[in-house]
């Protein structure tokens, strides 16, 4: 007996396992499972702050004013929803503060290659895990709704169901950020704890996100003789917004934005970026001639998806 023991204590991989089990036990305690659009429909949750839960935003079909969210030891909890910033599939919730809080980390130095587990809750109430490695990452990026990520993490792979919403840990046992199967059509993304601190701080002071917006619908068309030969052709304004009020028709050709050029609708983003409030100029061409406006960049209206 004392020989097995001492075999199982210097078998390496016996070392990882139970390290493992012991971060999944650990972080668990701050994990819910959480009902979404339907009684099938599963999301896990995490306590980020003491009597706030994250969780995502994908797993609700309309936006709910509470969910029932299950604890550990079986716990039933009612939360009540502050709010949800789907650019990012960040839903934030009160609940109450008897469960405890993650220990948030810092994703800043996390790369491709290192140990990440995504930590949830089943519909019974027992914690599930899924283990693997870091595929990619990279700097900041925009999701296709317009958040800004700070960081680019993908895992190696989907997420089992049940799983988006939920703590993704590292293997010291912090939490670098939020599981979501909904930002990526393969692999399973990695929310940064920095961003979803700010979108937490953000939900719980102002009630939303704050994005610029000008009320266009646009796609990219080529544009011959500008550089880089791409331009932004207006389909569609927001009746009375920014770009409506500046005398931006449909037509249109959006070239240059506050000085940057815009070839796709990511560019052109990036360029309203932090300036809501601000007047801009916009370089056009209307019928094949140069023309401009300057349009006063407005704020996103809750859920809107045009620029």
């Amino acid at each position: 007996m004392e020989s097995t023991s001492r075999n199982q204590a210097a078998n390496p991989l016996v070392a990882l396992s139970d390290a493992l089990a012991s971060v999944v036990e650990r972080v668990g305690q701050s994990t819910l499972a959480v009902h979404g659009r339907s009684r099938h429909a599963l999301a896990s949750g995490v306590v980020w702050n003491r009597g706030v839960m994250v969780t995502a935003a994908h797993v609700f079909r309309r936006t709910p004013a509470a969910v029932s969210v299950r604890a550990a030891g079986d716990k039933q909890l009612d939360a009540t929803l502050v709010g949800i910033d789907s650019s990012t599939d960040i839903a934030v919730f009160r609940l109450p503060d008897d469960v405890a809080a993650a220990e948030i980390g810092d994703a800043s130095a996390v790369k491709a290659g290192h140990l990440a587990l995504a930590i949830g809750r089943s519909a019974d109430g027992d914690v599930t895990a899924s283990y693997g490695l870091v595929n990619r990452t990279a700097g900041a990026w925009q999701t296709w709704l317009g958040g800004q990520v700070d960081r680019l993490i993908r895992l190696d792979g989907g997420l089992y169901d049940g799983l988006s919403g939920g703590p993704v840990a590292d293997a010291a046992g912090s939490v670098i950020g939020m599981a979501t199967s909904a930002l990526s059509r393969s692999y399973g993304i990695v929310v940064p704890a920095s961003t979803v601190s700010r979108v937490v701080d953000a939900l719980l002071t102002q009630g939303r996100v704050a994005r610029a917006f000008i009320g266009i619908g646009a796609q990219p068309v080529e544009v011959a003789g500008t550089e880089p030969g791409v331009g932004l052709l207006v389909t569609s304004l927001a009746r009375g917004g920014p770009a409506d009020q500046a005398g931006i028709l449909v037509g249109d050709i959006v070239v240059e934005v506050a000085g940057r050029p815009v070839a796709t609708l990511h560019e052109l983003r990036s360029a309203l970026a932090q300036r809501i409030g601000e007047r801009v100029r916009v370089a056009l061409l209307r019928g094949g001639a140069p023309a401009e406006a300057s349009v006063t960049v407005g704020e996103w209206p809750s859920e809107r998806r045009a620029c």
